[in-house]
């Protein structure tokens, strides 16, 4: 299984760049009356929509990039007194 090296906001932009792209190519770079650069456009937008469904960018992985925020796996330092409060120093 793949390991998601991308946050939420990564792929929001992912899946609004898709989504505005694919009426570009087709419409306005006149993709639907089949012109390659519109259909350029229109397939290369189903690169980012891809990404951000699986959360997975293949380019992240050569240059060590990760926009995925990890919640931290130890303990805090500090033990909450009673009542759950973590005193203020």
């Amino acid at each position: 299984m793949i390991r998601k090296n991308m946050g939420r906001l990564d792929r929001a932009l992912r899946l609004i760049t898709g989504v505005a792209l694919i009426p570009v190519g087709l419409f306005a770079l006149g993709g639907s009356h089949g012109d390659a650069a519109g259909l350029a456009v229109a397939a290369f937008a189903l690169m980012p929509l891809a990404t951000s469904a699986v959360g997975f960018c293949p380019g992240y992985v050569p240059l060590g990039v990760s926009t995925l925020r990890r919640e931290p796996t130890s303990a805090p330092d500090q033990v909450p007194a009673e009542g759950g409060k973590v005193p203020v120093q």
